[in-house]
C-alpha cells in the first residue's frame, strides 16, 4: 500500500491559521491603543500634598490616585504626574520625585501627554519653573 501525503494541503490551512491568528492580535493591539488613547485624553485628578515625601508615600498605598493624576506640592514647588507608580515631576524642583528628562510626546510613547499639561498649567498658574527638557507642546 502506498501512502502519499500532501505537504502543501497542510501548509495551506497553516499558513490561513496563522494569517487568522496574525489579524486578530492586529485587531487587540489596535483595540488596546485605542483605549489607551480615549484614557489619556480624560482629565485626571488632581491631588495636592504638604511635601514630597507625603505625595510619594500617597501614590503608594492610596486608591485613590491613579496612574497618570496630577500630583502639586505648593511647599516645595513641584507640580508632576503618577506614572504607574512612580511620581514624576515636569517643575525644576522634584524632591523626592523621579525627574521627567525628556519630552511627554517620546515618553511611555505619549501616553502622559494630557497629564504633563495639566500639570504644567498648574506650575504655570504657581509660577514655578519648568524642567526646560520638558515640552509638552
Amino acid at each position: 500500500m502506498n501512502h502519499l501525503i500532501d505537504i502543501n494541503d497542510d501548509d495551506a490551512a497553516d499558513a490561513e491559521r496563522a494569517a487568522c491568528e496574525l489579524a486578530e492580535i492586529g485587531e487587540i493591539e489596535a483595540h488596546d491603543a485605542e483605549l489607551a488613547a480615549e484614557d489619556a485624553a480624560q482629565p485626571k485628578a488632581v491631588h495636592r500634598f504638604g511635601d514630597t515625601w507625603e505625595a510619594y508615600d500617597a501614590t503608594q498605598c492610596r486608591d485613590d490616585i491613579a496612574d497618570g493624576d496630577v500630583l502639586v506640592i505648593e511647599s516645595e514647588q513641584v507640580v508632576g504626574f503618577l506614572v504607574e507608580a512612580w511620581p514624576v515631576a515636569i517643575t525644576e524642583a522634584h524632591g523626592e520625585f523621579h525627574r521627567l528628562t525628556a519630552s511627554v510626546q517620546e515618553f511611555k510613547d505619549g501616553r502622559y501627554v494630557a497629564s504633563a499639561e495639566r500639570a504644567a498649567e498648574l506650575a504655570g498658574e504657581l509660577g514655578f519653573p519648568m524642567r526646560q527638557s520638558v515640552q509638552t507642546a
